[in-house]
Order: C-alpha cells, then structure tokens, then sequence
C-alpha cells in the first residue's frame, strides 16, 4: 500500500500555510491604522503572487529552487517582482480611471507588497498539493503535527516580509517625480528583497543541520528584514498622522471636511469605537460608508502633502480636486448637511430613514422623534 504520510504532509503545509498567510494579512490590515487598504486591491495582489509562485514552480523544476539557495531565491523574487509590478500597475490604471490613487505612501506599500508575498507561500503551497496530494486536506486537519506551525509561520512571514520590501520600493517610485529616482526605488525595492531572501536561505538552510537549531536559525534570519519593514511602516504612519493634521485645517475652512472628522481621524480608537457603535446598532451600511469616507479625508491630506512638494504638478493638483470631490459626495450620500452643523459625518448614522421627519420636526408636533436609523 503506497504510504500516505508525505501526501498528508504536503496537505498540512498548504493549509497551514494558508491559515497563517490569513493571520499575517490580518495584521497587516490592523497596523495599517490611518487608511484601510480596500479588500479588493489586497486580494488582487495576493491572487498575483499566488499566480506567480504558481508558473515559477511549473517553469522551474523545485529542485533548482531548493537545491540552489541564491539562484531559487533570486527567481523567487524575480516572480514576485514582476508580481507586484502587475499589481502596481493595475492600480495605476484604475486611478487614472477614478481621478485618485488606492496607493499613497509607503505604508501601502508594504500592505499589497505583503499581500502579493503571502499569496506566493500560499501558491507554491498549494501547487506542491495538488502535485503531491489532492484531496488530503481533511486527513491534514487531523494528522497536522505541531511542528509544522512554526515552519509555516516563519515560511509565511519570509514570504511577507520579502514582498513588502518589494512593495516600499514600487510605491517610492510611484510617487518619485523624476525617472531616475523611480528606477532607483524600484532597483533598491527588488535589491533588499533579493539580499534579505539570499540570506534568509544561507542562514537557515544553508547546512545540513536541521531539528530546532534549524527553525532559531530561521526566525533569527528574518530578524533584520521584519526590523526594517517595521521601520518603514512606522516612519509611515507617522508621516500619515503628521498629514493629517496639518493638511485638513484647510479642508475644514472650504467645507470639504468636518472638524468632527478631523478628530475622529486623529485617534485610532476613536474610529474603531465609532465603527463598532455604528455596526452595533445594526447599521452596517452606514458604517462601511463612514469607514470609506475616512479613508479618502486620509488620501486627500497625503495627496495635499504631496501636491505641496510640487505645486506645479498638474497631475497631483487634480487628484487633490478629484479626492475633494469624492469626499464631498461621500457626505451626501451619508446625508450630512454643513460639515460643522447640527449633522455632523460622525453622526451621519443616526439620519432618519427617507421619509420620515427629523427628530426635532417630530418634536415640534409634540410627538417623539423617530428611532435613529440609516
């Protein structure tokens, strides 16, 4: 009878690769505290790097990739870099489309720079399956051993990291203004991904030393590259916040944003217990459109900041416009009037359904006012 055990333990790496590639984008999605990138755009750069890892290991024979650490890991990134460039460059194409870009600093790019890295350990996962064992997947719930865990979680953080460094390189170069400056960040993005990979696999697999030693030596060779995307993504965030409160003032003044919007964007839990409250009285709707319209205040201030490092770029102003726009029709969609009056973005849940009068006509009729609602 043909043993089963390698089968089930291909079975157990797919899906315990794909249960951590789902906890790493929830990370990703958590620390990415001032615009949430949308589910769609994260699921297309994951779709990309699970194709590219795909075609990689039906071109090149697993041997290679495996056998040959600094060629397998330079092809590997060369798969995930044209991945990720894809995936750039679609969302080039629907920005041009909308008027305003999903991709504004660097922080987005480690988020779908991640998102496509995950999507390769996912891939290669899933090829190495199908290949080996179709149909394991439940015998694999069963017989997973706990070892394999930290396998995956260290091969489903590698595969991250290594992206999300290719995805600070492609959004520094987005927004260069000059060639030159876009070809290095792109080079630099592509370099440190293929140093941080080469490394990655001398240092953990480099010798025939396996068992325990083997996974410290892996954690320990990620050390540098998670610190420097931690880096990057910290430096980030707090430009965005800087942004933030510098950029909206103006906003404010025009009437394009609420000074209620403002001060709920400058509190991370703020926002999250303003969305928890809205989908608690069961207005989901509501919620998701006050979620959007946080996210594109965000996009309008990093694009102010940007338009301001280049007042004569003709393309940054109109973005800017096209964001105002889309903010603006965000507030009548959710029903609010002057952004500093009685109903503010914040309170745009608690509008009263179509037809019926507001609270306070209720309340002149010497009648209670209708319950709140969406």
């Amino acid at each position: 009878m043909r043993d089963r055990a390698p089968e089930c333990m291909h079975a157990t790496t797919l899906l315990l690769t794909a249960l951590t590639a789902l906890g790493y984008l929830a990370v990703l999605r958590l620390v990415d505290v001032n615009e949430k990138e949308p589910l769609w755009a994260i699921g297309m750069l994951f779709a990309l790097g699970a194709g590219a890892a795909v075609v990689l290991r039906l071109v090149v024979p697993d041997t290679w990739l495996e056998l040959e650490p600094v060629a397998g890991a330079l092809g590997q990134e060369l798969a995930r870099f044209l991945a990720v460039g894809a995936g750039v460059a679609a969302l080039g194409v629907v920005a041009r489309y909308r008027g305003f870009s999903e991709l504004n600093g660097l922080m987005d790019g480690v988020v779908y720079g991640g998102a496509a890295g995950l999507g390769a350990a996912v891939g290669g996962a899933l090829l190495a399956t199908f290949r080996n064992a179709p149909g394991e997947l439940v015998s694999a719930i069963v017989a997973a051993p706990v070892a394999s865990v930290g396998r995956a979680a260290v091969a489903g953080l590698a595969e991250g990291v290594f992206g999300a460094l290719l995805g600070v390189g492609f959004a520094a170069a987005v927004h260069a203004r000059r060639a030159p400056a876009r070809v290095a960040f792109v080079f630099v993005g592509f370099a440190a991904a293929a140093l941080a990979h080469v490394g990655h696999a001398l240092f953990a697999f480099g010798d025939a030393l396996g068992g325990d030693g083997a996974r410290v030596r892996a954690w320990v060779a990620l050390a540098l590259p998670v610190l420097c995307v931690a880096a990057v993504a910290v430096f980030a965030l707090l430009g965005e916040k800087r942004a933030i409160l510098s950029e909206l003032a103006a906003e404010v003044e025009l009437g394009v944003v609420g000074s209620d919007d403002v001060r709920i964007l400058g509190s991370y839990w703020r926002r999250e217990a303003l969305y928890l409250g809205t989908l608690l009285r069961g207005r989901f709707a509501a919620a998701v459109r006050l979620r959007t319209l946080h996210n594109r205040v965000v996009q309008l201030a990093l694009a102010k900041r940007r338009a301001a490092a280049d007042p004569v770029a003709e393309d940054l102003a109109r973005e800017v416009e096209g964001l105002r726009g889309a903010v603006v029709a965000l507030r009548q969609r959710l029903g609010v009037g002057a952004p500093d009056g009685p109903q503010p973005a914040t309170l745009a849940a608690e509008a009263p359904p179509a037809g019926e009068p507001p609270p306070e006509a209720a309340a002149d009729a010497g009648a209670p006012g209708p319950e709140e609602s969406h």
